[in-house]
């Protein structure tokens, strides 16, 4: 293990400011946000976000002591300061290594934070992780739930973790002092593995028979191979704690993660957790609700229609409620709006969306927070009715930073827009879903009796995101094939591109290149790259059929029936282990190329098709000439564009 890093430094305590929490359950929980390369303040940094006036950086990266922070949670105390927990990851931005838990406290609203405290592991080389704090609106209390176990470092370099235990930190003097550390081992189930907290804030009930209880949210693993998740709760202000609800499904089963939770209007509880299915699905959340103030699950977790987001924690937040003098009944979801299945790539567009039925439903319209990369967040809710969020984000990556904003409800109201983006079916004979996601505006245009898709080159493409077993292309012969059109004279336009990129990674990929008046198409197997070119780029405005192929031990490509250009193909599997994307008019790295580089398909493209096998060249023809009834039983993919829904 690394060698104990320098005493943090310790905690001053702030005047509260004049007004107070006179409700009980005011108890809400902020997320974090981290950029590794770029330092901040602690204090507020005057950078505007999407919604609401300023952001500050309570954890900046590479500042004191701490190489990135992760796994936010906020809490607004009983007088009304907020307390920013975090991951101080000391030596890299690993999940697995010499991480502490961090806190720091605000008295002004957010927008400036005072000095940092260690609140565990300030003596101790050890894994602490997932903070999950809950205020006690009667006492004051605040207890802090969280994970530790040690760790190793092998020989290669790889880390391991050591058995997981949970443990509560509590302060009485809203996080002046802390008293730290008590075991909560009865809270692990002896057929547990893994074990954690959160992450995010726990919630205190203020309805009917368990009106007062704490309760704190957790996930694990069996030793069995089952995984899902639970609820703590503690019926005497945080001074013992009991486990609560469980759910447990067979790893092979989509299962719940890092659970977040918000008390219903009828003095239950409404559960929304990251789901573990990242591939062969559109949905990343799961849900489920406990009718006994969180002793039980009254039904298995289901998934959550029409809350596009990716594999991610997202913030559950009691803004409002009838029964206690609300307008409305409003639950606030924060979460990165873009849908796919990727844990770095896909977190961006944090956004705020809404119910106004306990969580039954969500609203696809809702108010962009940031609208870079961002991850982790949480919400709280501070006496003067405004809305904090604390997140994850960076420039180039989603974390390494954790930032705070505020806005009042009107603000976000006024600031709402549409985030579910539209799609475009595949409608290829095997049902196999492959819709793909329309970014930028692209639209459908005329082409002869029917319709094609029109890209702008600004920022118009398609993802296909469900990384659907069908579209694993593997070690096997493929085909390719589209209809294009552009007039471009240079620049790269991507057609279609499977996968990543970059060296050593699987892909393949097919764009023209009118610059160097060609197209080029390839493939890589991580270990092995070849390509193949045309000698015309096809930039005349008119439409032309491309087939792209890797066959029998080459890569083939021709345009319009004619000349076939071949190169060795490399054996191999270039689908990559883990989840994908496939991009139609872009490359993966868009909307994050490099200064100067913007290559996005400028023009128009139709019948886009990927089969899983070479086409023979009367196949091929076939295809060109329209014909839906071509090796059907190998055909994983079929963009018409007849339709945007």
């Amino acid at each position: 293990m690394p060698s104990a890093r320098q005493q943090r430094p310790g905690a001053r305590r702030s005047a509260p400011p004049a007004w107070t929490v006179a409700a009980l359950g005011l108890t809400v929980l902020g997320a974090v946000a981290v950029v590794p390369s770029v330092p901040s303040p602690a204090t507020a940094a005057t950078t505007s976000a999407s919604v609401g006036s300023e952001t500050s950086t309570p954890f900046a990266a590479r500042s004191e002591g701490y190489y990135c922070f992760r796994i936010p949670s906020l809490v607004t105390t009983r007088s009304g300061a907020l307390l920013a927990f975090a991951e101080g990851r000391v030596d890299t931005c690993s999940d697995i290594g010499h991480n502490d838990i961090v806190m720091k406290k605000s008295t002004d609203g957010g927008r400036t934070w005072g000095p940092l405290t260690v609140v565990a592991g300030a003596n101790d080389d050890d894994a602490h992780g997932n903070p999950s704090p809950v205020v006690d609106a009667v006492t004051g209390r605040v207890s802090l739930l969280y994970a530790t176990s040690d760790w190793s470092q092998n020989p290669d370099g790889t880390l391991d973790r050591g058995a997981r235990s949970l443990r509560v930190a509590h302060s009485i003097d809203e996080g002046a002092g802390w008293q730290n550390g008590a075991s909560l081992a009865h809270l692990k189930s002896a057929d547990w593995g893994w074990v954690s907290t959160g992450p995010g804030h726990g919630i205190q009930l203020s309805r009917g028979a368990h009106h007062g209880r704490l309760v704190v949210t957790g996930d694990h693993t069996t030793k069995d191979g089952k995984a899902g998740g639970q609820l703590y709760y503690s019926d005497d202000g945080g001074l013992t704690w009991a486990l609560g609800a469980r759910s447990d499904v067979g790893t092979s089963t989509a299962h719940p993660a890092e659970p977040a939770v918000v008390e219903t209007t009828d003095g239950g509880l409404y559960v929304n957790a990251r789901s573990s299915a990242r591939c062969n699905t559109n949905e990343h959340r799961l849900a489920a609700t406990s009718s006994d103030g969180g002793a039980t699950f009254a039904a298995p977790f289901a998934p959550v229609p029409n809350l596009d987001t990716a594999p991610v924690y997202g913030s559950l937040l009691r803004m409002s409620a009838k029964d206690m003098g609300g307008a409305r009944d409003r639950i606030l979801f924060s979460a990165p709006a873009r849908l796919g299945p990727n844990t770095l790539e896909d977190r961006r567009e944090l956004a705020v969306r809404s119910s106004y039925d306990e969580g039954k439903t969500w609203q696809t319209v809702g108010t962009v927070v940031t609208s870079g990369r961002a991850g982790y967040s949480d919400l709280t809710l501070s006496p003067t009715g405004a809305i904090g969020v604390l997140y994850e984000n960076a420039g180039n990556i989603p974390h390494g930073n954790v930032s705070f904003t505020s806005f009042t409800e009107t603000q976000m109201d006024a600031a709402q827009r549409e985030l579910r983006l539209p799609r475009t079916s595949d409608t290829g004979p095997n049902n196999y879903r492959n819709h793909a996601v329309i970014h930028g505006g692209a639209q459908l245009t005329d082409r002869g009796a029917g319709k094609a898709m029109a890209f702008d080159g600004q920022d118009d493409y398609l993802r296909i995101v469900n990384c659907s077993p069908s579209l694993r292309l593997g070690q096997g012969d493929f085909t390719v094939a589209a209809w294009f059109k552009h007039s471009a004279t240079s620049g790269g336009l991507p057609i279609v591109w499977g996968y990543g990129m970059g060296d050593k990674v699987r892909q393949f990929w097919l764009k023209a290149e009118p610059g160097k008046n060609r197209l080029r198409a390839a493939i890589s197997t991580g270990d092995a790259y070849a390509e193949v070119a045309t000698t015309s780029s096809y930039n005349d405005g008119n439409w032309h059929h491309v087939v792209f192929k890797r066959q029998n031990g080459q890569l083939v490509l021709s345009v319009d029936g004619g000349q076939e250009f071949t190169a060795a193909a490399p054996a191999g599997d270039i689908t990559p282990p883990g989840d994908f994307s496939i991009h139609v008019g872009a490359r993966p790295d868009f909307p994050d190329q490099p200064v100067g580089v913007t290559e996005l398909f400028n023009g128009g493209l139709d019948d886009v098709r990927i089969f899983g096998r070479g086409l023979t060249t009367d196949e091929a023809t076939s295809v060109r000439g329209g014909a839906l009834d071509v090796a059907n039983d190998q055909e994983r993919l079929r963009l018409g564009f007849s339709t945007i829904w």
